[in-house]
């Protein structure tokens, strides 16, 4: 009993050990994988922001862009003195571009109600305010589109300009608090962020320009001083954004924005640039101008259409990068919770196979030597052919089999022996029991046949065998005796006869 008990706690005890160090190794596995696979998460997470944030941030780059284009059309065609008719071709323009900022405001707005972006709300609201001042604005250009210079609302092209700049400005500043969210996320992305607010700053500046100039052409007047002097402002700050942006360009990889900013640089400096020098010295006097105003405004808007190429090129860039990333946090947190898995399922295929390769057989060879213990000796040892240390155990229970068998024999042989030894025994100490053996040289009467004893007395001999044996006598008389006494008796002469007779 005591040997199965201890047999059982050995059993336990190597599969405690063994299942101990096992979950033990996957604890350890699991708090070494955790800060990888939240890392990993968290990058995931990231990447999720950033690409959702820079689709807002390019719908309202787009929206900046389109209004752009929109607020310098209508302002040209409200300060146009020419035909109605020559006029049709903006007015196309106009309402494209008015539409493309709408889709691209309201993708943008929808999306930001999505989420929870810190400080935009305000910015938001102030968006949505302004956006019902520009709607009752558009009403009332529409009307001026359509008519003669001499029928439209004096100063509604001052009003509209500044108006729509007000709402430009709200927008990109909804569009810097979304930057500055990416920006902390993203280092890339931030750069991709400072590139497109200089090119929204260098429309900003181009744009308005060609602008007044065109307006003052039209306008057969000297220009003003105050207008001169914005004129200069703007050209100053155009040219500073041309130098910023072409920082932030080198440290691109990717050949399509550079390839772009030359683009621009080329229909800006050496297209547009040429006529704007020439025409702002006749513009202080008023002309005469040897270009048109559409000639003029021709060169303007190629420039402005390659500022617009360059913000899609932008805009193409960094959803790809966007997206590319997500990808690739995707891949890493798959990979991560693969490789994971992966190892968490080979530490329970390393379990499995030690179980089924160590505990199971220790177990079973525990289980036959508990039964070899209660002399169920008949059983198979089983892994006796397996060439590994389980192997050499059950060789020793088979071992310990065999010496039980031969023990059990020769404890047979002995009891049979001991049961023999036992018999034989029983029954000298019975034969004992029933005779005394007297031995010896006894001293007997040579006259009366009396015998001495040890200490000098003579005994008759009756007396001294039963002194010392276990022999009882009675008595009788021979035939020779009973001649002599009852020889001459009548009595015993008759008994004799009758005795002979029969």
């Amino acid at each position: 009993m005591g040997c199965e008990k201890n047999n059982n706690s050995d059993s336990r005890q190597i599969k405690t050990i063994i299942f101990t160090s096992l979950v033990a190794i996957i604890v350890l596995y699991l708090f070494s994988s955790f800060p990888g696979l939240y890392r990993s998460l968290e990058g995931l997470q990231s990447a999720k922001r950033v690409s959702f944030l820079n689709d807002v941030s390019d719908y309202l780059f787009i929206a900046v862009g389109n209004y752009g284009f929109e607020r310098g059309r209508v302002n040209v065609v409200l300060n146009d003195s020419g035909p109605v008719e020559k006029m049709e071709a903006n007015r196309k323009f106009i309402i494209k571009r008015r539409n493309e900022g709408d889709g691209s405001l309201s993708k943008a707005l929808k999306s930001l109600s999505e989420i929870d972006l810190p400080g935009s709300e305000k910015k938001i609201r102030q968006v949505k305010k302004i956006q019902d001042q520009i709607n009752e604005l558009r009403q009332k250009t529409n009307k001026d589109l359509v008519v003669p210079q001499s029928l439209r609302k004096q100063g509604l092209a001052t009003i509209w300009f500044a108006a729509m700049t007000k709402y430009i400005e709200s927008i990109e500043a909804l569009l810097v608090t979304i930057s500055i969210d990416i920006s902390d996320a993203d280092g890339v992305i931030s750069r991709y962020s400072s590139l497109k607010h200089e090119v929204l700053a260098l429309r900003n500046t181009a744009g308005p320009e060609m602008s007044i100039l065109s307006a003052t052409i039209l306008s057969q007047k000297p220009i003003k001083a105050e207008l001169i002097e914005k004129i200069e402002k703007l050209h100053i700050n155009t040219l500073q954004h041309f130098k910023n942006i072409a920082a932030i360009c080198q440290g691109f990889s990717k050949p399509d924005i550079p390839n772009a900013l030359n683009q621009l640089k080329q229909s800006y400096f050496s297209n547009y640039l040429a006529y704007r020098n020439e025409i702002l010295p006749l513009a202080k006097v008023g002309g005469p101008y040897p270009y048109s105003q559409a000639e003029f405004l021709s060169h303007g808007v190629n420039a402005l259409k390659e500022i617009s190429h360059f913000m899609d090129v932008i805009v193409l860039e960094t959803k790809s990068y966007a997206a590319n990333n997500l990808n690739e946090n995707r891949r890493q947190m798959i990979f991560q919770g693969v490789s994971s898995a992966g190892s968490l399922l080979v530490v329970f295929l390393i379990m499995f196979y030690i179980n089924s390769k160590v505990i199971s057989p220790i177990g079973r060879l525990t289980s036959i030597l508990r039964k070899f213990s209660k002399k169920q000796l008949g059983l198979d040892v089983p892994f006796l052919k397996e060439d590994n240390e389980i192997g050499e155990m059950a060789k020793a229970v088979e071992i310990f089999r065999q010496k039980s068998i031969e023990l059990d024999e020769d404890n047979r042989l002995l009891k049979l022996a001991e049961a023999e030894k036992e018999k034989l025994i029983s029954e000298l100490q019975k034969a004992l029991k029933e005779v005394k053996t007297l031995s010896g040289l006894l001293p007997i009467c040579a006259q009366c046949k009396k015998i001495r004893d040890d200490k000098g007395y003579w005994n008759t001999l009756e007396a001294y065998i039963e002194q010392h044996s276990d022999a009882s006598f009675s008595h009788g008389m021979c035939s020779e005796c009973s001649d002599k006494l009852y020889g001459n008796e009548d009595w015993y002469i008759e008994m004799k006869k009758k005795n002979d007779y029969e």
